[in-house]
């Protein structure tokens, strides 16, 4: 899916470039340690972290200004991964998604303190990722039967904390 999927178009705010200086009304890029990240495993946008056999949990992020100002957050799909390990294994990393590269582009959100905003899910088709692709048509199945993961969002360089969820 695209940017404009991620989040309501009327929240997107052109890129500012970083040589511009800030002018009043003109919201400021997030200072570091202003924005918390949170990841999300469920079915559509329904947190859930338990699932049935070959049901296909999906995955989102939120993301929270914690300051005390409103300022500029870039979300896009260019800044914002996914990676699912079980152990200290690599599941599936979206970095290894092919099609990824036509699809790169920032997304700037206006943040308001204390107001968390929510991507909108993708679906993961319990597969492994590979520089080949990340789908069922071309990588393998990964293990149920009550396999634990764990999900990690990045998202222009924060982290969120680790998610677990099983795979019956």
């Amino acid at each position: 899916g695209g940017v404009a999927k991620l989040f309501n178009p009327g929240q997107a705010k052109p890129a500012a470039t970083a040589s511009a200086p800030a002018t009043p009304g003109v919201l400021a890029d997030c200072a570091p340690g202003t924005v918390a990240i949170q990841a999300n495993v469920g079915i559509d946008s329904a947190p859930q972290s338990v699932f049935a056999a070959k049901v296909k949990p999906s995955f989102w992020f939120t993301v929270t200004n914690t300051g005390s100002v409103a300022c500029n957050f870039n979300a896009g799909s260019k800044v914002s991964f996914f990676t699912v390990t079980s152990g200290k294994e690599v599941i599936w990393d979206n970095k290894d998604c092919k099609t990824r590269a036509t699809s790169d582009a920032d997304y700037i959100l206006a943040l308001q303190p204390a107001s968390p905003v929510a991507a909108s899910p993708s679906t993961w088709e319990r597969v492994y990722s590979s520089s080949t692709g990340c789908d069922a048509t071309t990588e393998k199945a990964v293990a149920g039967g009550g396999a634990s993961y764990h999900l990690v969002a990045t998202v222009n360089g924060i982290k969120s904390a680790d998610v677990q969820f099983i795979l019956n």
